[in-house]
């Protein structure tokens, strides 16, 4: 199951680009169903799954002189983070539907970058999930690029921020790997192994930033956010999705699988530092995010406000605090679907992304009005929508470890009220500013934003159901910083 969840995708992404190119049609209905195909794997694995560690697992000789083994493991953080990209990926085809996805190698692209991050985070041995961290870079950069000279410009930069990254990752594993080798005899890759590598407090920080040298670029963490508001606001919107709602939370989740419990030493040492970066990040951005004048740039700034958030409840590394980084990253990965969807069918109308020209909206386009302002208050945290949850146990955990920079962070969510409210009163009330009245969404596109919005609705009144298997593990990582 593991292995198909991974290479379905990427094996009909490649056959969709080099057999249908020719047959548009064909070739949006095949990468629409592997998308489903792929959100009804993960449902059936989520049936099946244990709350106990690994529920599924698997290990066959890769170079096992090396070390190296094709090794797979599948737990509960990263079950539901397969479901949200599962989810967010199909939702990212269902907007691009009638505009880029009649392209082949675009929906190539996005199967083959899903495939990735489903071997991201499935992957137990270290080769093994650098292969797919790198694999997962290269089909959303030439997606990214597409949108003409300022577009691959944004995308270059995307691009070189994260091969540093990934450079200083693959140094910190092979350390890892000689250092556990030294001190045991088993020189592997086997992360359950190196799990148990004796390091001191300064090996252990060193190899640590390493990593989280990767893994922050992705997020994108506070100051190395520099490639994101770019990025976001140059490319399609589909791209900006999987973006924003698939590929931030593989830095999280990075974080969460390997800094944490391989060098708890090092993330102890770094922790404050952390916790001050993310709350100046969740600042930082969301004043940005109060001053733009494009509505795809003030989502792009206003998600990596909230994953600051993520970083400041990942470096509180309290129990409540990781529970709510969980819910967070699920909420988010739905919000920026649904906030992006938008930017998309308004740059399809042919209109501008410019506030300025925007106003009026809600009168001819009701159901957009609706549906937008439903995900913009799951985005300031209203009670009874899934981000409230999140941030609520972030904020309530990080004071426990940090009452300045939990404040602070605190008064970033202040903000993203008055960002959000600001955009939606200047784009979709008071007079029609520019131009005929628009079209309203239609069936496929209310049925997106119909549904994102049910999944927001049902997270904020339903955690438990993502929280209770989460027990465990969030509560063995806190342990460790006890």
């Amino acid at each position: 199951m593991l292995s198909l969840l991974i290479f379905f995708p990427i094996v009909w992404g490649f056959l969709t680009w080099s057999l249908l190119r020719r047959c548009a049609l064909s070739a949006r209905w095949t990468v629409l169903t592997v998308a489903l195909i792929e959100v009804a794997l993960c449902l059936v694995l989520w049936s099946s799954a244990d709350t106990s560690g690994f529920f599924a697992q698997v290990q066959i000789p890769w170079l096992p002189a090396l070390g190296m083994h094709y090794q797979l493991g599948m737990d509960r953080l990263s079950l539901e983070l397969a479901l949200l990209t599962s989810v967010v990926t199909l939702g990212a085809l269902l907007v691009a539907w009638e505009t880029a996805a009649n392209e082949p190698a675009f929906g190539a692209l996005i199967l083959i970058t899903e495939g990735a991050i489903m071997g991201v985070l499935t992957a137990l041995d270290l080769v093994l999930f650098y292969v797919f961290w790198e694999l997962m870079i290269v089909p959303i950069f030439f997606l990214a690029a597409r949108r003409g000279a300022e577009a691959r410009r944004a995308a270059m930069r995307f691009f070189l921020f994260t091969i540093v990254g990934s450079v200083l990752l693959l140094v910190s594993i092979l350390v890892l790997y000689l250092l556990h080798g030294q001190a045991t005899g088993n020189y592997t890759f086997d992360y359950l192994a190196l799990l148990h590598t004796p390091l001191g407090a300064r090996t252990s920080l060193w190899l640590m930033l390493g990593m989280l040298a990767a893994f922050a670029v992705k997020i994108p963490m506070f100051p190395l956010h520099l490639w994101a508001p770019d990025t976001y606001s140059r490319a399609e919107a589909p791209v900006s999705i999987m973006l924003a709602g698939a590929m931030a939370n593989m830095g999280a989740y990075g974080v969460l699988r390997f800094c944490l419990p391989l060098f708890p030493e090092g993330v102890q040492t770094f922790a404050p530092l952390g916790m001050a970066l993310g709350a100046v990040g969740v600042v930082y951005a969301g004043l940005l995010a109060l001053v733009e004048n494009d509505l795809k740039r003030v989502i792009a700034y206003s998600s990596i406000s909230h994953m600051g958030l993520v970083v400041l409840g990942l470096f509180a590394w309290q129990r409540q605090a990781l529970d709510g980084v969980v819910i967070l990253l699920l909420a988010h990965g739905l919000g920026e679907l649904g906030l992006f969807a938008v930017t998309g069918w308004i740059e399809a109308r042919g209109r501008s992304m410019d506030l300025d020209r925007m106003g009026g909206w809600f009168r001819p386009m009701p159901r957009m009005g609706i549906l937008f302002l439903i995900c913009l208050l799951a985005g300031v945290g209203l009670p009874g929508l899934a981000n409230f949850v999140g941030e609520f146990l972030i904020l309530a955990g990080s004071v426990q470890s940090s009452l300045v920079w939990g404040a602070i962070a605190t008064l970033g969510v202040l903000i993203s009220v008055m960002y959000f409210l600001r955009a939606y009163e200047r784009s979709m009330l008071g007079p029609l500013r520019e131009g005929p009245p628009l079209p309203d969404l239609g069936i496929r596109e209310t049925l997106v934003m119909g549904v994102t919005a049910l999944l927001l609705l049902g997270l904020g009144l339903y955690p438990q159901a993502f929280l209770s298997p989460l027990g465990p593990l969030t509560t063995s990582l806190a342990q460790m910083h006890s």
